[in-house]
């Protein structure tokens, strides 16, 4: 879309002239809850859950769904210290009703409950099994992460490539929170017109659970970290999507991703939806049901049709 739309500058206005989260301090313990899909997802979809020690995996289903049908597995965006949210069953709900026909949220283990190590390799553990199961089974199986959930979704991609398992056919990412530390001097520009994130609070927490992971050395002699993905290997990643804010403070760090690429010989597409903040697809926005239909038409359309689609507003690379 050319020009923003009123609603959302009218929410803009609202969430940086009102007491808005950023300016809120991060309690993880009051933080921890999880919510049940809605009654509406239940009455018109196909909805299981499968309790897996500390943590559930959520399979939504269209009525008409196949055994060969795509799959996407959400990892919600939750600073890894909430559950699963009223916004995170309305996005699923979107995707179903565009035909999205299969729909894996990875419920995970919380912080502080739980240290972020023992998240990850539950994560690893319990995903492995899924993509097992499903991935020479269905005609795509694709992976999103959304915000702290792109950690989840490159530790898993990374130790597949690592330990050659079943591939992925594409990632996606949803204002990806990409390096914990959030120590890009680029952020520095963003950081006042964000209303959504509190920086300080959120490299608070990513050093504390910094702390509970070992690291290693990667190629570039930088210290990798399963919390900083923007030092991975990009080459190991499948076809990966980014889709951006430019008032968020996460954006930095994409761009970062999106350069790096740029000198790679990756397949790498990267949309930035102008003056939006930091998850806008959770608003009643023109640009969240324009977001809604690039992700639906990716699964439900010939790639030539969903090209056209993702297309239509975005920088293309």
């Amino acid at each position: 879309m050319s020009k923003t739309s009123l609603a959302s500058r009218m929410l803009y206005y609202f969430l940086k002239h009102t007491d808005a989260t950023y300016k809120k301090p991060i309690d993880p313990v009051r933080e921890n809850i999880s919510l049940y899909p809605p009654k509406s997802l239940h009455s018109n979809y196909s909805i299981k859950s499968n309790s897996i020690k500390e943590g559930a995996v959520w399979t939504c289903e269209t009525k008409s769904v196949k055994g060969d049908d795509p799959t996407l597995l959400y990892f919600y965006g939750s600073g890894l210290i909430r559950g699963p949210r009223k916004q995170h069953w309305k996005f699923i709900e979107q995707l179903l009703q565009r035909g999205v026909p299969r729909i894996i949220l990875v419920e995970t283990p919380l912080f502080p409950s739980f240290k972020v190590s023992y998240t990850l390799e539950w994560s690893l553990k319990v995903t492995t099994e899924i993509v097992n199961n499903k991935v020479d089974k269905v005609a795509q199986f694709k992976v999103i992460g959304e915000g702290s959930g792109a950690w989840l979704a490159y530790y898993l991609l990374h130790n597949f490539a690592n330990k050659k398992q079943p591939s992925v056919n594409e990632l996606i990412l949803l204002c990806p929170w990409l390096d914990y530390t959030l120590s890009n001097p680029w952020i520095d520009k963003i950081e006042d017109i964000d209303p959504i994130n509190n920086r300080a609070e959120w490299t608070r927490l990513g050093v504390t659970w910094q702390r509970q992971i070992a690291t290693a050395k990667g190629d570039d002699k930088e210290t990798i970290t399963p919390l900083a993905p923007v030092y991975f290997d990009l080459r190991k990643m499948p076809p990966t999507r980014v889709y951006t804010a430019e008032y968020d403070i996460f954006k930095a760090d994409a761009e970062k991703l999106r350069k790096k690429a740029a000198s790679q010989p990756v397949i790498f597409n990267y949309y930035e939806y102008k003056k939006m903040v930091h998850n806008w697809y959770y608003y009643d926005l023109p640009e969240s049901k324009l977001l809604f239909d690039q992700l639906a038409a990716t699964l439900t359309q010939p790639i030539s049709e969903w090209e056209k689609t993702a297309e239509l507003n975005g920088k293309f690379w």
